[in-house]
């Protein structure tokens, strides 16, 4: 009895490590395929520089989203206006109902000296009451 026992013992840890052997060479084709279809474009994307970049442009658009909104707020004639910020790459997008053609450039003039803008997009302004 005890040598079936540990017969089948024997057969199921080699079974174990077989399939884990198998496992592991799935994974490696698998890994070795995925990297060889890559494009150079990708593999850059992947490395940690280029997240740390990616991450710090986010970060800066955030800062300057965060800018702006606080700039419009403490201008004492814009403060009055409903102006929705988004920033991407440093490209500053304005939208909402301006009374007048003079709001949306001053709220335009206030984006522009904010560190970091590199341009202000006010084709999502409109006139209107």
């Amino acid at each position: 009895m005890k040598a079936s026992h540990m017969t089948t013992t024997r057969k199921s840890t080699q079974i174990s490590r077989k399939s884990v052997s198998a496992a592991a060479a799935l994974l490696a084709v698998a890994l070795l395929g995925s990297s060889m279809t890559a494009t150079a474009a990708d593999k850059a994307a992947m490395t940690p520089s280029v997240a740390a970049s990616k991450a710090e442009t986010a970060m800066s658009d955030t800062w300057i989203t965060t800018k702006v909104k606080s700039e419009i707020l403490a201008h004492s004639v814009a403060k009055a206006f409903k102006v929705g910020v988004t920033t991407k790459q440093g490209v500053v997008m304005l939208d909402g109902k301006l009374p007048n053609k003079d709001a949306i450039d001053l709220v335009k003039m206030i984006a522009e000296k904010v560190k970091g803008v590199k341009s202000v997009d006010t084709s999502a302004l409109v006139v209107g009451s």
